[in-house]
């Protein structure tokens, strides 16, 4: 269009005949300044060079895949390890207080857990979890079992697991944090106290902290 060929093109741009071959075949990358040269001496804007390719499919997706969301989008994805209704129904009751979103799977037994974080698509068609909340007393397999079980699948690992407990225990608590444990929460007899520390904990989980997108 402008009568230009590559010889002249690269004497304009100030480099070698070999090294314009070079870019025309792609064997060099252009860089952003080389590629506004290049536009400032065909006079056209840097978009001419893009006409028609659309990049929030080809690079967008890429970029968007290694930076961090900045917004939760999702309630908080919580999986409730716990064998006793009526803490359940507590637990559930506290979270209505909760000013952040939340779903809670319900699972009342270790085995049927580690089932369900080990297939949760496959056979239940649901994601991972955000976070575990874990009792210890569970029956057959204790929630002790279940949290050394979880830390040592490289599926389930990374998933912060915070027990909620009856327990007083202090080996109870020190052998939670060494297996891995995000926290040890112990169970409030009294409902409002109950519903402040679940609600500190689900903001913590849902706001404060980065989690992976699963």
């Amino acid at each position: 269009m402008l009568n230009l060929n590559q010889s002249e093109l690269a004497e304009l741009m100030g480099f070698s005949y070999q090294q314009m071959q070079k870019y025309e075949t792609g064997a060099s990358h252009v860089s952003a300044g080389k590629l506004l040269m290049f536009a400032k001496i065909l006079n056209v804007p840097p978009s001419y060079f893009y006409e028609g390719i659309k990049l929030e499919e080809t690079i967008g997706k890429r970029l968007d895949s290694h930076i961090i969301p900045k917004i939760r989008t999702e309630p908080l994805r919580i999986l409730l390890v716990e064998n006793s209704p009526a803490d359940v129904i507590l637990f559930k009751k506290a979270l209505n207080s909760c000013s952040e979103r939340a779903d809670v799977n319900v699972i009342h037994d270790a085995e049927t857990a580690m089932e369900f974080l080990q297939n949760h698509k496959v056979k239940f068609g649901q994601k991972l979890p955000d976070i575990i909340v874990l009792d210890l007393s569970l029956p057959r397999l204790s929630g002790m079992e279940l949290l050394r079980a979880i830390k040592k699948h490289p599926k389930t690992l990374e998933l912060p697991v915070i027990i909620l407990t009856h327990s007083v225990s202090t080996k109870d608590m020190m052998e939670s944090y060494k297996e891995g444990a995000a926290g040890f929460i112990q169970k409030s007899v009294d409902m409002d106290d109950y519903a402040q520390s679940l609600g500190i904990v689900v903001k913590y989980w849902a706001k404060t902290v980065v989690l992976p997108c699963t």
